[in-house]
Parts: C-alpha cells; sequence; structure tokens
C-alpha cells in the first residue's frame, strides 16, 4: 500500500493544534476573550521569521524535503512552513494561559531579570566565536535587542517571569514537534552555519529561535493586553489572574 507521505507536515501542525484550539474555549482558561491581542502579536513575529526564513532557504542555511510536504510554495516555502508561524506560537500561547490559570503564584522578577541579563552577556560575549557559523550569530543577535528592551520596559517586574516558565514548559511539546520534523526530516539543516551540537535531533540554536520567536509575540500581546483591555480584565491583571502570573 503506497502512504502519501507529502501531508506529513501538514498532519503534524493538525494534531499540534487540534486541542489548543478546541480548549480555547473552555471557561477556565477564555482564551477567545484575548484573541484580539494575541493574533497581532503573532502576526508581528510571524512576519519577521517568515522573511528569515525566506531569506535562509534561498541560501541554503536550511531547507525542506519536498517528499513530506504539499506541492505548494510560496517565496521558496512550503505553505506548512507559514502556517508553522501561526500554529505554534498559538499553541504556545494556549500554553501560556493554562499556566497562568494553574500556576497563579509563580511570581518572580528578579529571577526574570537576571534571566535577561545572564543572556545579553553571555550573548553579547558569543557574537565574535560563532560568527562564522550564520544560524548561530543571527539567531542570538536576534533575540538581544529583544530581551534588551524588556529591561527598558521593565517587563521583569509584570509578566516576564510567567513568559519564562511558558518558555521552559513549551520545551516539552517543542522537542516532540521539532525533533519529529528534524529526525525525518521534514526540515534539514546544513550543519556548516551551525555549532553542530544537536538535543536528540534538534540544532540547539532551535531553542534560542523559538525564544526570539516568542518573545515579539508576547510583548505585543501584553502591550495590547494592558492598553486596550477591558476595564475588568485590568483589574483582574492587577490581581495577577491574567498579566502573566
Amino acid at each position: 500500500m503506497n502512504i502519501d507521505t507529502t501531508w506529513t507536515y501538514f498532519l503534524l501542525l493538525g494534531l499540534s493544534l487540534l486541542y489548543p484550539l478546541a480548549q480555547s474555549f473552555e471557561k477556565r482558561v477564555f482564551m477567545f476573550r484575548k484573541m484580539k491581542f494575541i493574533f497581532p502579536g503573532i502576526w508581528f513575529s510571524g512576519t519577521l521569521f517568515i522573511i528569515w526564513d525566506v531569506f535562509f532557504t534561498k541560501a541554503g542555511i536550511w531547507g525542506f524535503n519536498h517528499n513530506y510536504t504539499k506541492d505548494f510554495y510560496l517565496l521558496g516555502l512550503p505553505i506548512e512552513e507559514w502556517l508553522f508561524f501561526l500554529v505554534i506560537p498559538y499553541c504556545i500561547f494556549f500554553l501560556h494561559e493554562v499556566l497562568r490559570y494553574f500556576v497563579k503564584k509563580f511570581y518572580f522578577p528578579l529571577f526574570a531579570k537576571y534571566v535577561i541579563w545572564t543572556f545579553l552577556v553571555a550573548g553579547t560575549i558569543a557574537l565574535p566565536f560563532v560568527w562564522g557559523k550564520t544560524y548561530t550569530f543571527t539567531t542570538i543577535a536576534f533575540v538581544l535587542p529583544f530581551l534588551a528592551l524588556q529591561l527598558v520596559l521593565k517587563t521583569w517586574k509584570t509578566w516576564f517571569s510567567g513568559f519564562l516558565l511558558t518558555y521552559l514548559v513549551s520545551f516539552i511539546p517543542f522537542i516532540i514537534v521539532n525533533g519529529f520534523l528534524t529526525r525525518i526530516p521534514v526540515v534539514w539543516y546544513n550543519n556548516m552555519e551551525n555549532l553542530s551540537f544537536r538535543i536528540t535531533t534538534i540544532p540547539v540554536e532551535d531553542f534560542i529561535y523559538l525564544l526570539g520567536m516568542l518573545v515579539p509575540a508576547f510583548t505585543v500581546y501584553q502591550w495590547l493586553l494592558h492598553r486596550y483591555g477591558s476595564e475588568k480584565l485590568k483589574e483582574r491583571m492587577k490581581l495577577g489572574e491574567v498579566s502573566g502570573f
């Protein structure tokens, strides 16, 4: 029996989205009430990463296995890759809202501040040493200004520590999904452009890439939530029920 493997990437995205989408209207999470704040963040981050993806694919820094994607490409990217930047951030926003509900007391602003400073210092020191590794260098360089922005905005005092918990917990589904993508592989990498150090089959840079994808999205989301959220929502934010633990 012949199996059509070209649905592989689509199927993986669909399975990833199935439960978060179905539970988005669950009364304890009420994620649907914040959709108008969530999607602008996803679109902003997704736009940046699509541009990045297009250039890196053309440069041969990574690419896609046509055996596991549908034959519909836009700007050199399979349609599934475009959907990736919508589906995966949405799933992690859902995870964030679930954690926000169940871990209401998780709030360590000084820890968040130290994490930001540690990454800024370590990343800045590392950049000259990874100059010849395009993926490594670009990923670190992209994240640094967005983390520095958190110091300027002082988000470490409000939502960023809750975001860090979401980011760390998201490693579990990320390793499962991305591990599948890189093991077959649906996505391949040019090891000359990265450190060639992998966690299972995932380049270590992908974990920084994930951080870079999420920080801009959550920054826009939190800004919109604080600025345009209803008075009732803002009151709940003051109580630590919405703004990020």
